[in-house]
């Protein structure tokens, strides 16, 4: 006897039989029943779910000689014909090579002969949404009013692209994508039947890999059960082409520790097993969307089960902004993956990237609590020094290292507080004050790229080897590392330089200038500047013991 597939040599022949459609078998069951068949039917949902299935059953249910109760005999000559799809009461059209207006026309004149007595004429016409829109408005009349005794079943998996006055002729079932259970169980049921040893959690891959079409895990059932037993894990993720969820575990770990080489030595090492870039990306955003949902709803995420444990204590470990983060980077990267020249340079730039962007920018908790106390206590010292308050108390906060403050005099004569380093905003959009200092543009610095980014990538490119780390006045300066001399350079052009300063001014609502400077050379500046500062103020000094005495004058620190 010729070889047959599993899907085909498991494929339903009962009602009862069919796996994750109870709500679809339970109508059409009460429907035999009371005897109420509609002449118009269509089946949508998802590749593998049952609808071409669950047509034929019915068909047969209809054309049973020996019906018992409502499910087929599955012996009769009616039955069996149907199952050979050589009956001559049920006609199987595929419309994705059938889809012109003559096919359907054709259709229209075999449906005006009569059936065989008692008999019912059943079309199933599949992937019925390929029809072309003069196929479908010639088929509109035969199928609000067809001849008695006809019944019409479309089945599409797009039920988007069926025409509006199609849909409202019909009585419409959506098929669901089929539980990951109730996929095992029906493994279970095969390897058992052939007398196989297969691992649990393999039979859980293959029935998530699947995505909730039982017709693709029985395909990849079929081609594993050529490996010799006990079929594993690894068995598994050979056949499906992919380096596994361990693969991506490991993946993760790198990019938890910002390890830029061991991220890229595990891209190398699964190239080097024969995996596509493009599907250890997917896979890895694949293992990342386990991690985020496991963070959000706390159920136990879809892995393999030895993967569990690893999966929950690294979501707990990333935190849901970093793992957001990192997918928003992968989603963007993995979608151009498919236009590269080549996949290698771009997947592992990728994952630089999601290393180097990725980077907490918050801290969480108790610092997180901390940090905002420090803000708001020198948000309220500085009102103090702007607004009023003791003048003591005044100069004490706000007098600067070498300040000069003369014994017994009026105090309109002392010196003024050094202004705070922060810029107040007036117009912001709910007509509130707003202080930027800093902190606030290094906190929002990753979205200063991403605007960079969508204006002019490469001015992004090099932004990105910059950091800022001073603001003064409307003045930003940004430093460049060692060895990235060509990204300043790039960044003082006159049209880089106008794209990040709109950016600046669009994120922080006043116009900033930039100053770039390499690392090296911005503290040889700072020290000389410093070396300044102290010899102006100690010639100050002299001069106010020259005015007034050396006895009446104090120099306080603070």
């Amino acid at each position: 006897m010729a070889y047959l597939a599993l899907y085909r040599e498991w494929r339903p022949k009962r009602f009862k039989d069919i796996v994750g459609q109870d709500h679809i078998t339970k109508t059409f069951t009460n429907a035999l029943k009371q005897e109420k068949i509609a002449h118009a039917y269509l089946f949508s949902g998802p590749r593998g779910t049952g609808k071409t299935t669950a047509a034929k059953i019915l068909a047969k249910a209809l054309n049973c000689e020996k019906r018992e109760g409502v499910e087929p005999c599955n012996q009769c000559a009616s039955c069996l014909s149907i199952d050979k799809g050589s009956a001559m009461e049920v006609f199987e059209i595929d419309a994705a090579s059938n889809r012109g207006i003559d096919e359907i026309r054709d259709l229209r004149e075999n449906v005006k002969l009569s059936s065989i007595q008692g008999k019912h004429k059943v079309y199933i016409i599949d992937e019925v949404h390929m029809l072309t829109t003069e196929a479908f408005n010639a088929l509109l009349k035969t199928l609000e009013e067809p001849p008695p005794q006809v019944v019409f079943i479309l089945a599409t998996t797009e039920v988007q692209k069926i025409p509006l006055t199609i849909l409202s002729r019909v009585q419409r079932f959506e098929f669901h994508r089929i539980s990951v259970q109730d996929i095992q169980k029906r493994l279970v049921e095969v390897c058992l039947s052939l007398n196989r040893k297969v691992d649990q959690s393999a039979l859980v891959v293959i029935a998530q890999k699947s995505e909730g079409s039982l017709r693709d895990a029985l395909s990849i059932m079929d081609q594993c059960l050529l490996q010799d037993d006990p079929i594993g894990v690894e068995e598994v993720y050979l056949v499906l082409g992919m380096v596994g969820e361990a693969f991506s575990a490991q993946l993760i770990d790198a990019l938890v520790s910002s390890d830029y080489g061991k991220s890229l030595t595990f891209l190398c090492e699964g190239i080097q097993q024969g995996r596509d870039p493009r599907q250890i990306i997917r896979e890895l955003l694949d293992y990342l969307r386990q991690m985020l949902l496991t963070s959000a709803t706390g159920e136990t995420p879809l892995v393999a089960p030895h993967i569990q444990d690893q999966l929950v204590k690294q979501s707990e470990q990333v935190g849901i902004s970093r793992m957001l983060r990192w997918i928003a980077i992968l989603l963007q990267g993995e979608s151009q993956l498919k236009y590269a020249s080549n996949a290698r340079l771009a997947a592992e730039l990728l994952l630089v990237q999601t290393i180097h962007e990725g980077q907490p920018t918050l801290m969480s908790g108790q610092d997180e609590i901390l940090k905002r106390l420090s803000i708001l206590e020198q948000q309220i010292q500085g009102s103090r020094l702007v607004h009023g308050g003791n003048t003591e108390q005044k100069l004490s906060v706000g007098a600067k290292i070498g300040s000069v403050i003369p014994r017994n005099l009026p105090t309109s004569t002392k010196t003024p507080p050094a202004e705070p380093k922060t810029v107040v905003l007036e117009n912001t959009a709910d007509g509130s004050k707003l202080k930027l200092g800093i902190e606030g543009i290094q906190e929002r610095w990753n979205d200063v790229l991403d605007q960079v980014k969508k204006r002019k990538k490469s001015t992004q490119a090099f932004l990105m080897e910059g950091k800022p780390v001073k603001f003064d006045g409307n003045t930003l300066t940004i430093l460049f590392r060692e060895g990235c001399s060509f990204h300043k350079d790039k960044v003082n052009q006159i049209e880089n330089r106008q794209t990040v300063e709109e950016v600046l001014k669009l994120l922080f609502g006043l116009p900033l200038v930039l100053q770039n400077f390499m690392e090296n050379d911005y503290k040889s500046k700072q020290t000389r500047e410093s070396l300044n500062v102290q010899t102006q103020e100690q010639d100050l000094i002299n001069k106010a013991k020259d005015m007034f005495g050396a006895d009446l004058v104090v120099v306080k620190e603070g």
